[in-house]
């Protein structure tokens, strides 16, 4: 399948346009940041670790903001907008013109994913932590993982409903899972174990092993971890994409 560059970068320009002017999706990323500045500002700073208690709060609240915008705007970056497009029908008027599905794909899938980048960058001087702090390399390449992973859920939600109320009320509880996996993780030590083998929990791991003493050391667990979300969402898509197409 050959694509066109030019075709790409007018998808990207004209789905930046309508990204930026949507409001209930730009609303996830910028309560992401107003979340945790807000939370930062309440909560005193603690770091406990004692009597089997383990508590950062620039760790928590660094976890939260970004599994908040990695989750909850992640996922709805791409479920709500297709299912849009879908319900308009200007998703069938673009598929049946020369744009193929890779190139559709790719530049939809870049404005979302920038933005979320931004954001996850942005998060750090917010919540009171510095760049050397956050090991910014490891933090930049999990968080854009994750991220990836996010925009494939938004994806497969949004090909298997067929309007912006079935795609809500399947977006729901998936981010809500999502994103309290710091809470039950804090407060439920027995699920915690189970938890790991999230995406959203591997974030969880990362942001309390930076402000350790040792920082975060990458290990198999979270590297298959990420990876096995990553393939596993991406056979998903793709099955999902090949059976019901974009539009259907």
């Amino acid at each position: 399948m050959r694509i066109s560059i030019r075709k790409i970068k007018a998808i990207i320009g004209m789905k930046f346009q309508t990204l930026l002017s949507n409001t209930s999706v730009m609303l996830g990323p910028i309560l992401a940041l107003g979340f945790v500045f807000a939370i930062k500002n309440i909560m005193p700073d603690l770091d406990v670790n004692k009597e089997g208690i383990s508590f950062s709060t620039n760790a928590f609240v660094l976890s939260f903001g970004i599994i908040f915008n990695i989750a909850i705007a992640g996922i709805s970056m791409r479920s709500s907008p297709l299912a849009e497009e879908k319900e308009k029908n200007t998703l069938r008027v673009l598929m049946t013109s020369s744009v193929n599905g890779l190139e559709y794909l790719i530049g939809t899938l870049l404005p979302p994913l920038f933005i979320l980048i931004l954001v996850n960058i942005l998060m750090i001087p917010v919540s009171g932590s510095s760049f050397g702090e956050v090991q910014f390399g490891s933090y930049l390449l999990m968080t854009t993982v994750a991220s990836l992973i996010s925009l494939l859920i938004g994806y497969i939600i949004g090909i298997l409903t067929k309007n912006q109320t079935q795609t809500s009320l399947y977006t729901m509880p998936i981010t809500l899972l999502l994103t309290s996996v710091p809470a039950v993780k804090l407060f439920k030590e027995d699920l915690s174990e189970i938890l790991d083998y999230t995406y959203t929990g591997v974030l969880t791991n990362f942001s309390n092993s930076i402000f350790s003493e040792t920082g975060y050391q990458w290990n198999l667990t979270d590297i298959s971890v990420l990876f096995g979300w990553f393939i596993i969402c991406l056979v998903i898509f793709v099955y999902a994409y090949k059976k019901n197409g974009l539009d259907s």
